[in-house]
């Protein structure tokens, strides 16, 4: 009875998310673009708006704020946009968590990677911390029944803790969206 016991709590757990790994890529190699709302959580801030991702490593996010934000990624460059001053800020990724989440393909390395007893649950999400050899930490959250990516935890360049929620995600649909940085001259 206790080998019942032993190989049903601690091997079928693994065992299943295993097979949760494998529909999380499946469904990750079938998504190519990506529109949804946002939520985003730092330091007791919490901001909306809507983005637009482009797998490998293209992102627009617009902010509803009095401010005009946005953050754009392009070119293993992150830009805050700031439309009311006229201002943009670059920031690399190379050593971000952009550098993984906006790159489907480095999700799925490092989804292979994640030892599956690692692999948690909360409310209706899986989710996967992976940090990587460059130090980079991250959670990734892909909901239980879509396995649709469903957002991140990470930590700023200001060492602040951002989660950031997906909502209403519209998969592989067709937009015009340019991803062209403004020419403010100030960066």
């Amino acid at each position: 009875m206790r080998i019942i016991f032993f190989l049903f709590f601690f091997i079928y757990p693994g065992t299943l998310f295993a097979n949760v790994t494998l529909e999380i890529e499946k469904k990750l190699k079938s998504i190519n673009t990506v529109i949804f709302d946002f939520v985003q959580k730092t330091s007791g801030i919490q901001e909306k708006g809507k983005c637009y991702l482009s797998f490998p490593g293209q992102l627009r996010c617009i902010y509803e704020s009095d401010e005009g934000k946005e953050v754009l990624v392009q070119s293993n460059n992150l830009y805050l946009i700031k439309h009311k001053f006229k201002r943009s800020y670059r920031y690399p990724i190379s050593n971000s968590a952009f550098n993984i989440i906006l790159n489907k393909n480095k999700i799925l390395e490092n989804l292979t990677k994640t030892n599956n007893k690692k692999v948690q649950e909360i409310d209706d999400n899986f989710f996967y911390e992976i940090e990587t050899d460059e130090g980079i930490y991250t959670k990734i959250f892909f909901d239980k029944n879509s396995k649709m990516l469903t957002g991140w935890e990470t930590v700023s360049y200001n060492q602040e803790k951002v989660i950031f929620n997906i909502l209403n995600p519209v998969i592989n649909q067709k937009f015009e969206e340019k991803f062209i940085l403004p020419n403010y001259n100030n960066f």
